[in-house]
């Protein structure tokens, strides 16, 4: 079905309905991280993005906005900021789904306020209410600005963005980017050696088998071109005997 337009479900109208154990066919939460970055160090400044005006906000309205501040924070500032989603969109949207395409309207034109069918998520925010808090280093300042200027774009109301700062916290060492290393494959034991290996590598072991250790003849055999020690000591023997005749 064609998603309507995000001013169908802006406004805060009726009761609240997340009871999902009484309904079925929920969709899943568009929402996918709800704490984003290094969430293991200290931050000195804080901006939260605080709601002026009372609204009913999507789950991905909400993914939109955390995805456009991640990437400008990820480009300068990988591993060294946090953000958190501060809502969870309890609220369950339902719709009366309507055919769509050429001639539906002749089809039917749907029942008047229906109770409809679950298609989305969504947070009912309050005037004040914190939606994203975004944690960073104080070199990051204004990448953080414009990251929370992209974000106020994403939402269905107007967005304040307060910044708060601790002093009491004092900045470390800059945490070191996070790099996927690659994966190394090693060769099965007995392979042959690749094409073009270089000269000095161990040889395979069927070779080694028949040629035995290296520069040593197998047991049994002479060494090519060496004659055994007792027909090399023959000729010696006989001179010594002619002489003393």
């Amino acid at each position: 079905m064609v998603r309507k337009p995000a001013r169908m479900y802006r406004k805060v109208e009726g009761q609240i309905y997340t009871r999902k154990e009484y309904m079925g066919g929920i969709p899943h939460c568009r929402v996918t991280q709800f704490d984003t970055g290094n969430v293991h160090m200290t931050y000195k400044f804080h901006f939260d993005m605080v709601a002026n005006e009372a609204a009913q906000v999507r789950d991905n309205s909400l993914e939109a906005a955390r995805v456009a501040m991640v990437r400008v924070m990820e480009a300068v500032a990988s591993n060294n900021f946090h953000l958190k989603v501060r809502k969870y969109p309890h609220q369950i949207l339902r719709e009366h789904k309507m055919a769509t395409g050429a001639g539906a309207d002749r089809i039917s034109d749907g029942m008047r306020l229906a109770f409809g069918k679950p298609v989305a998520h969504a947070v009912r925010a309050n005037i004040g209410d914190v939606l994203f808090t975004l944690s960073f280093r104080s070199e990051n300042l204004n990448e953080a600005k414009e990251a929370v200027r992209k974000a106020a774009c994403k939402l269905p109301m107007p967005i304040t963005s307060l910044l708060t700062v601790r002093p009491e916290v004092v900045e470390g060492a800059r945490a070191a980017p996070i790099v996927i290393a690659p994966v190394e494959t090693k060769p099965a034991e007995g392979a042959a050696p690749a094409e073009g290996a270089a000269e000095g590598e161990a040889a395979p072991a069927d070779d080694k088998k028949g040629a035995g250790v290296a520069g040593k003849a197998p047991a049994g055999k002479p060494a090519a071109g060496k004659a055994p020690a007792a027909a090399a000591a023959k000729p010696a023997d006989k001179k010594e005997d002619k002489k003393k005749k």
